[in-house]
Parts: structure tokens; sequence; C-alpha cells
């Protein structure tokens, strides 16, 4: 019996009858998106990011195919928490425009501010306004304005996530995040792992901004086959730039480049910090192989210039890690690194 005054809360466990007819998930944008899940889409600054994101969550507004691939129809709103004049003024209103969307089907919503998902109160805000609609799809742009605390902090990305998986539950729609990649590892989001881990779906974006081109893949569907990839063009229309799918437009591949006598030093020494510190990690984002925390590695590399000044060390650390990352050679996870295979 609960104590006097208080309610009573009811657990509801599955059985194994109601596990195995748990529903199948059932695409927004098919091959790219889930129906109430979470979706991450990551890259570098000027990689046309935003431009995607739009012409996702547009497609998903209108109801019309994403480049080919089937979407299912629904309220769409965007998140602005930079640069919001812009998106609704001249971003939303072009891609409507090059698409010849008439004027009464455009329903698209705008929040131009940044919002606090990690703040619960925050949280039952927009939930009740998002339940005066019908929304499937919610993009936030960008993600380290959509929360009151840090994006490193684990405080702040458990109260995240925990708000982001209420609107899931209450709403019934899909969440779109865009963010940059980080500070020492381009492969991933710069975030805290455990918003990292949150996400159903993450959607790597390269750009090339002379070029105008972008490539969006799928770095993984938790429940689903994680193999999409999609070239595009970006185009100068009514105001905007617009991606126009462009077979022709493909990841850019990293070019093996011979060692310099510095960063061959370096790698050497990456060798000797994980004999002699390296662990195994297990999880879907570790290698099969030992990992050692960077500031170990430094350490190793900064033995190898005893008489160099403390500066002299770090920048040459930063150079000689940023060289064999470009080069393939090593990757960064948490905080760790490890040499890759080859």
């Amino acid at each position: 019996m609960a104590p006097y005054g208080e309610k009573e809360l009811l657990m509801e466990f599955l059985s194994y009858y109601d596990m195995c007819n748990l529903p199948e998930p059932e695409w927004l944008v098919h091959g790219l998106i889930q129906k109430r899940s979470t979706a991450v889409m990551f890259g570098k600054s000027n990689a046309f990011k935003s431009f995607l994101a739009i012409d996702i969550g547009l497609s998903v507004d209108t109801g019309q195919d994403w480049h080919d691939n089937e979407v299912s129809h629904g309220g769409v709103l965007f998140v602005a928490t930079e640069g919001a004049n812009g998106v609704g003024r001249l971003r939303i209103p072009g891609w409507y425009d090059h698409h010849r969307i008439e004027e009464e089907n455009r329903r698209a919503f705008l929040y131009p501010k940044e919002i606090r998902l990690d703040v619960a109160d925050d949280v039952t805000a927009l939930i009740a306004r998002m339940k005066q609609d019908f929304f499937a799809l919610v993009v936030i742009d960008i993600f380290g304005g959509s929360m009151a605390g840090s994006e490193i902090e684990d405080k702040t990305a458990r109260a995240w996530v925990h708000g982001i998986q209420r609107i899931l539950r209450e709403t019934g729609a899909s969440i779109l995040t865009v963010a940059h990649t980080g500070w020492q590892d381009e492969t991933r989001a710069r975030m805290h792992t455990h918003f990292w881990g949150s996400f159903d779906t993450r959607l790597r974006v390269e750009g090339d901004k002379e070029a105008m081109t972008a490539t969006l893949t799928v770095e993984r569907h938790k429940d689903a086959d994680s193999s999409g990839s999609w070239g595009f063009r970006l185009v100068q229309s009514h105001g905007t730039l617009v991606p126009e799918i462009d077979a022709s437009v493909t990841k850019s591949a990293a070019k093996p480049k011979k060692l310099s006598g510095e960063n061959r030093a370096a790698l050497n020494a990456l060798d000797d910090a994980i004999a002699a510190h390296g662990v195994m990690q297990f999880g879907e984002d570790w290698p099969p192989c030992k990992v050692v925390h960077i500031d170990q590695w430094r350490k190793y590399v900064y033995l190898l210039s005893p008489g160099d000044t403390a500066d002299t060390k770090r920048q040459g650390f930063y150079r000689a890690k940023k060289a064999l990352h470009n080069g393939g050679h090593i990757a960064f996870y948490d905080d760790h690194v490890w040499k890759c295979a080859g």
C-alpha cells in the first residue's frame, strides 16, 4: 500500500507474448528517419547541414517524396536557436517557392528562439503547444542552443535526453537535431557521450563550400539497415540554397599521405602509450582493439622533445594529432584514441 495521500504507481511489464508483438518501426522519411525517434545530423561548420535539415523537414510538411524516398506527411516545427530571421524570412519561403508549393499548403511552424530542453517546465510548455496541432517532426538547429547547461556536462545531458524522450512519448513526433562536429574528433558531434549514445539515428554531413556540394550518410540506425548515402548539389534559388540530388557527388575519401618525421614519431608514441596504458572498451562506438586516453598519449609525445617550451610541445602535439587523424591513421571517441587498421 502507498502511504496515505500518495498515489500508487503502477508499472506495466511486457510479457514474452507482448514483446514478440511489438510493432515494427515505421519510417517518417524512408531510410532516413523513423517515426517517434531521435536523429542527429552532424558535420563541420559550412557543410550545408541547415539547408539539408530544412529540405527534410519541408518534405515532411508538404508530403512530397524526399529525393525519391517516401515520406509520411505531417506537421513540422523548426526550432531555430540561431539565425531565426533568415530561416523564417528567406530559407523556408525560398524552399517553398523553389518547389512551387501553394500558399495554403505551407504549414511549417517556426520557434525563433533558444529553448531549454534540459528544463522540465520548458519541455512541458513545448509539449502543451505542440498538442494544439499535429506535429510529426521537430527540427532543432542548432544543438548548443537547446539547453540551459553545457553540452559537455553529464547532468545537462541526462536532463536533456529525459526531456526529448518526454516529447516523443507525449506528442508522437520525431526529433532531428543539427549539431557541429567535435573539437578533437570530426567523426562525431560535439557533445557529451550520453547525448551521443541516445540518438536512434546518426546522419553525417560532409560539405564542400567551394564546389557547393554535400553528402549525407546514415552512420547508424539502431533498428534498421544503416546503408543510406546521398550526394547533393546546392543551387541558388529564390534567395536561398536548395539541395538537389546529384549522383556524381560522393563522400570525400582521405588520401594517404607519407608521414613526416614528426608525425611518425607521434604515431610511435601512441604505440608506446597503448602498450603501457591501453584498455579495451566495450560498446558499439568502440573499436575491437585497445584504446588510450588522449592525455596519456600527449605525455608520451612530450617526452620526444624534453628541451622544448610547453607552448611548443602543445602546438606540435596539436599538429601531429590533426595530421594523423585527417590521414586516417588514428580515430577518437570520448577523449580516447586508437590506431586505425592499415
